[in-house]
């Protein structure tokens, strides 16, 4: 039996398949360049083999789990959750937020949805261990103007979450080295700049593209 579905709205994927299935999984090959699969072969799988998607979306600490939270976080991921015998839809940043509040038991986790992208799209993952990268972005390849810009990191002490000032500064713009600049400084946000390694590596990242 397949764990994912591809549905006009996008990939679906049980919460019950393990971090190891979604490493070899046809669609999520396919599906933002592999992005979801590359990320996981960069890790042993083999320390928790029955470790689920559900369970993954409940914990961070473990390096596998949170590379893979960051490239969920740009692919723009929803969890479905039971409550109160209804399912609610929660975008993935928003959820994670909440977690601590809807313990698995409890409040089970059915679907995530990755919503449909745009042909062309670029996917990239750097790591630095302890830190993880992952940046999604539309180029015009002419104009070199952005579009749907994605980013997320994880560090120490530093839960996977999305770049949400990098964004904003970089999207529907021309993508140049002065541009990043004045991107990568905005950090994290008031009084939380990147740290160095994570800098260098989204900066690699942005030129390259």
């Amino acid at each position: 039996m397949s764990i994912t579905l591809v549905r006009p709205d996008g990939l679906h994927i049980t919460t019950k398949a393990t971090l190891n299935q979604l490493a070899h999984d046809e669609n999520l090959q396919v599906f933002a360049d592999g992005l979801i699969p590359r990320i996981l072969s960069h890790f042993d799988l083999t320390g928790e083999p029955s470790l689920t998607l559900a369970e993954a979306l409940h914990r961070t600490g473990w390096p596998a789990i949170d590379a893979l939270l960051t490239g969920l976080l740009v692919l723009d991921a929803e969890v479905n959750a039971v409550i109160d015998d209804e399912t609610r839809v929660f975008p993935l940043p928003g959820f994670l937020t909440y977690r601590a509040r809807l313990p698995l038991e409890q409040f089970p986790l059915n679907l995530m949805r990755l919503p449909p992208l745009n042909a062309g799209g670029h996917y990239r993952f750097a790591t630095v261990e302890p830190y993880y990268m992952t940046v999604r972005l539309d180029l015009h390849p002419e104009l070199m103007v952005t579009g749907h810009v994605r980013l997320a990191a994880a560090g120490p002490n530093q839960p996977p979450q999305r770049l949400s000032l990098i964004e904003a500064r970089l999207d529907r713009k021309e993508l140049d080295a002065p541009l990043i600049e004045a991107a990568l400084a905005l950090g994290r946000g008031p009084d939380q700049p990147l740290h160095a390694i994570e800098a260098t590596a989204l900066r690699q990242i942005l030129h390259a593209l």
